[in-house]
């Protein structure tokens, strides 16, 4: 026999006396852990007497040590700032421990805690504020003294004294023997009988919120608690079941599938229940802990003061592999169930008929353990304290449908008790009656509530909490049924979720327009269309809708909700003079039940655009011309004209005085191509347009011809040269370009559309017509040019050969230094008379080579078009420029005495510049006294002097010497001597 360690088993014992809810007796709580499974047999308890405080089973070694880590020795004052810790030998087990000692007087007197280390931290699973201190429970670990007082020792009494007990009871589970259990037929009855002879005296205070304290609770008929319990046990009868006999896993990994459903019943999932968890878990209820086996009560009333020791045995099948894998060691194992049995029949000789049943089991190797319960008669553990309330904290609305609205509220609660029941009953608003909050199962009976997390401390969440402020009232009963007073807190209202914002879309509806047109404005409307959410789909706790408020371009209109899925609301819309356009932002909030706002609805922009046509293009529709056609033989037709009022975009389109006139043609013949009827001209239309354009004697003709007929043309009949129409320029004139054909020598029309902001077009037969031409006539033939020359003149004689392009205008170039014609300047152009025709080149520089071409041009094109081509540049001619004689002679000629000699002066009537020749010269002859004339010097012409003088000094003239001058031009003719000049 092996002492259990304690999280696998272990229990506790208390005296119901003076409890207001435990029956007369000493309770006994066992414990089982989930690793360890079910027992494979009846528990078998067994008990024997102490006597007075255990005196001669007790020791009195342990170590005290206080919260300053001080080792302490008895006796010491403890004070409420400073709790001392009995420390126990290690390798022993104490299942008693008596404090000696005294309170001093107030409130803070002596507190014994009996401790034992739980994953979460240190748990007191036994606690004493009176003397006599005694605590108790089959694992303590250490005893906690606090508040204020003197402790003089402490005795304690080791689990393993505990060996002469006397049979007593088994404690069989209510089921029958199975594939992992052995145990009596009507283990079941004894269940239900272990219930109705622990039944509680009174009501729990989780059934009874007006009670503050266990004993305002009314009293309560056995039998009620019976019933109770029968009403609760099909589900858990049925875990039971499996748990016996189902062999696919070991008992704590045995599930059951239960669905999941919404508040509507409809199935939203499963969920993986454990049943070993969930049996352990129901057990935190009494009645289920009795109908189990693991709560009971012993009827015997000892003396006051006696300890009474109880031996609870029993044989297990645990998970050896995941006890293995945690690390958890219950005790050694045994292979021979049935002598295990029969082991534990001495103190329980009922069970000695399982022995053969428990040897054939599959289940083993089992573990055989026990644990002592050791009990104070008279001196009960001190029921559960109040609980230690945080503030409540809000958790969020619950997916109800409006207009009910229910909130989550978790609250904090300390001070909790080992697998501590809870009591909840709420007031709303605050100070009103308050209601049970616990489940109600089965009808007009309710089911305990259990906290999250920790061990002392942990978190309730209540669901199902209205808006209100309200009263929260919480009490805790331990895993007996004793109840702790009840503790109350207030916690504030939450305001409802506002609606959610509007969805919605916006339809403009324009205008209807008469003929022709109206002229003042116009205003359409405009459709808003809501979706009306559902009531499912408001927020969780929010409010029924109530209306709308619809705002358009800022004003508000509101409008109650209706029953459909969408709202509709029409509104007209802005008054908008001819092609204008206009924008309205609209918003929408939803508003509840209670007047509440929603959120604006992200604003929409609606554009509204006036239905009537812009006015058409105004252009003057006389024929142009295109460019000239260019290397590739296209030539580019350019339109241009001035945007008008309402003109968003313009679209143009285009066809050729053959294509329209092969349309006429058919017309007039009686055929209409498909599509055509109702929008070709009539015949005689056709005819009549045909004749006119015959009988135009030139382009322009015809062009205006087509204008005045436009409306006779149907749109089909144009191609439309703007996939994208031509966006309004912001400022200056719309342009379009396109290119035709440069050969073309038909007329090519145009069509300019304009469009309105939406997208309406003007009346296309009444649009202008624009018409084109290519100017592609062919250039004059090239003249021929004879040349005259004269002094400073050239006479230029023009011919001109016969061609298809008449010659209309000629210019004549010249030049000295090339016949390039690009580089020949113009000087002399103008209309050509008939031809040959001779004109006369003026202001020719002498002693300069001069070429001559010419080009003559043709008319323009009819109707003002572009200019006639230039015909190539003749072939070039040339001609020198000379005097016709000699070169005048030299002026004015003086001569003069100087100091140095005698200084000769003379001028000249002409420029005697010798342009392309090595130029004129000037010979002074001398003749001293006595002796003849000989060239003295010569002078070049060019450049002239400054002052238009001639100046030549010479100093050896002396007096009467003789001077005359000579100017020779650039083919030597020389002018006349000038006469003799003598030094005075």
């Amino acid at each position: 026999m092996t002492l259990s360690p304690s999280w696998a088993f272990s229990g506790q014992a208390v005296d119901g006396v003076g409890d207001a809810h435990l029956t007369p007796g000493i309770h006994y709580r066992v414990l089982v852990g989930p690793l360890l499974g079910l027992p494979v047999l009846p528990l078998a308890v067994s008990r024997t007497s102490l006597g007075q405080e255990a005196k001669g089973y007790t020791r009195r070694d342990v170590v005290w040590v206080d919260s300053r880590r001080r080792i302490l020795t008895p006796p010491f004052t403890v004070a409420p700032d400073n709790p001392v810790t009995a420390y126990f030998p290690a390798g022993h087990v104490c299942c008693w421990a008596s404090v000696e000692g005294r309170s001093e007087s107030g409130p803070a007197g002596l507190l014994v805690e009996g401790v034992v280390a739980t994953p979460y931290g240190d748990a007191p699973v036994a606690r004493r504020g009176a003397a006599p201190y005694h605590v108790y429970a089959s694992h303590l670990e250490r005893v906690v003294v606090s508040g204020k007082g003197v402790v003089s020792g402490l005795a304690w009494l080791p689990a393993d004294v505990v060996t002469g007990t006397d049979k007593f009871r088994t404690a069989p589970l209510p089921t029958r023997s199975g594939a992992r259990y052995a145990g009596p037929d009507d283990g079941m009855d004894q269940g239900l009988g272990r219930v109705k002879t622990g039944a509680p005296q009174r009501y729990g205070m989780h059934e009874y919120p007006a009670a503050t304290d266990p004993f305002s609770c009314p009293y309560a008929d056995p039998a009620k608690e019976y019933d109770r319990v029968k009403a609760l046990i099909p589900e858990p009868e049925k875990s039971l079941d499996r748990l016996v006999n189902d062999l696919s896993a070991p008992q704590w990994l045995l599930s059951a599938t239960e669905a999941v459903v919404d508040e509507n019943g409809d199935t939203l999932g499963g969920s993986e229940r454990p049943l070993l968890i969930d049996l352990y878990q129901g057990a935190v209820d009494p009645g289920i802990a009795r109908w189990l086996g693991f709560l009971d009560v012993d009827d015997l009333a000892p003396p006051l003061g006696t300890v009474m020791a109880y031996l609870v045995e029993g044989l297990f099948a645990p998970d050896w592999a995941a006890l293995a894998q945690a690390r958890l060691d219950p005790g050694p194992e045994v292979h021979d169930g049935a002598a295990a049995v029969h082991a534990i029949a001495q103190r329980a000789p009922e069970l000695a008929q399982y022995a053969d049943r428990v040897g054939q089991m599959d289940t083993r190797p089992f573990v055989r353990l026990h644990m002592i319960l050791a009990v104070t008669a008279g001196h009960p553990l001190d029921p559960p304290g109040a609980l230690e309330l945080a503030a409540p904290v809000p958790g969020g609305w619950l997916p109800t449908t409006a207009p009910n609205a229910e909130r989550e509220l978790v609250i904090g609660l300390d001070r909790l008790v080992p697998a501590a029941g809870l009591a909840s009953a709420m007031a709303q608003p605050a100070g009103g009656t308050l209601a049970e909050r616990n489940p109600e199962l089965p009808p007009e009976r309710r089911l305990l509530l259990t906290a999250r997390d920790g061990t002392t401390s942990g978190l309730l969440a209540e669901r199902g909490v209205g808006e209100q402020d309200g009263t929260w009232q919480l009490s805790q009963a331990d895993w007996f049924g004793r109840w702790s007073k009840a503790e109350r807190t207030d916690f504030s209202g939450a305001d409802r979720p506002r609606p959610p914002r509007p969805v919605f879309t916006l339809t403009v509806r324009p205008p209807a327009l008469t003929t022709p047109p109206q002229a003042g404005p116009l205003a359409g409307t405009l459709r808003v269309e809501v979706s009306v959410p559902p009531v499912s789909g408001l927020p969780a706790g929010g409010r029924l809708l109530q209306s709308l408020k619809l705002v358009v371009g800022g004003v508000q209109t509101v409008h109650p909700i209706t029953a459909a899925e969408t709202m509709v609301v029409e509104v007209p819309g802005p008054a908008l003079a001819p092609t204008a356009t206009g924008v309205v932002t609209v918003t929408a909030l939803w508003t509840d039940s209670a007047g509440a706002d929603s959120d604006p609805a992200e604003p929409k922009q609606a554009t509204f655009h006036d239905p009537r046509p812009p006015e058409r293009v105004t252009v003057v529709p006389t024929l142009a011309y295109t460019a000239r056609p260019d290397a590739t033989g296209r030539a580019r037709a350019t339109l241009r004209w001035t945007p008008g009022p309402g003109q968003a975009a313009y679209r143009v389109f285009v066809a050729d005085e053959s294509t329209l006139g092969g349309k006429l043609a058919d017309v007039a013949a009686g055929v209409v191509a498909a599509g055509d009827a109702g929008q070709a001209p009539a015949a005689a239309q056709a005819a009549t347009l045909l004749a006119a354009l015959r009988a135009a004697p030139d382009a322009p003709a015809r062009g205006a011809v087509w204008d005045a007929n436009r409306h006779l043309l149907p749109r089909r009949w144009w191609r439309q040269l703007t996939a994208e129409p031509v966006l309004r320029p912001a400022s200056g004139q719309a342009v379009f370009t396109h290119d035709v054909s440069g050969s073309l020598t038909v007329l090519t029309l145009f069509r300019i559309v304009s469009v309105s902001p939406a997208s309406v077009e003007a009346d296309f037969r009444t649009s202008p017509l624009l018409p084109r031409a290519v100017p592609n006539l062919l250039v004059p033939p090239m003249p021929s040019v004879e040349v005259e020359p004269l002094a400073d003149a050239a006479r230029l004689t023009l011919t001109v050969p016969v061609g298809p392009t008449p010659a209309a205008r000629y210019r004549i170039r010249r030049a000295t230094a090339t016949t390039e014609t690009t580089l020949m300047p113009v000087v002399a152009e103008g209309v050509l008379p008939a031809v040959p025709f001779t004109v006369v080149d003026t202001g020719l520089k002498p002693w300069l080579r001069y070429h001559w071409r010419a080009e003559v041009q043709g008319p323009p094109a009819p109707g003002g078009g572009p200019a006639g081509e230039w015909s190539a540049a003749s072939p070039a001619v040339a001609a020198n420029i000379m005097p016709p004689g000699p070169p005048a002679a030299v002026t004015d000629v003086t001569v003069t005495a100087e100091a140095a000699g005698a200084r000769v002066r003379f001028r000249h009537p002409g420029p005697l510049t010798g342009g392309a020749t090595a130029g004129y010269v000037v010979d002074v002859y001398r003749a001293l006294p006595g002796e003849a004339l000989r060239l003295f010097t010569t002078l070049p012409g060019h450049p002239r002097p400054a002052d238009g003088w001639f100046d030549v000094p010479d100093p050896g003239g002396a007096t009467g010497t003789l001077y005359r001058v000579v100017v020779t031009d650039p083919i030597g003719r020389a002018s006349q001597p000038s006469d003799p000049q003598e030094v005075p």
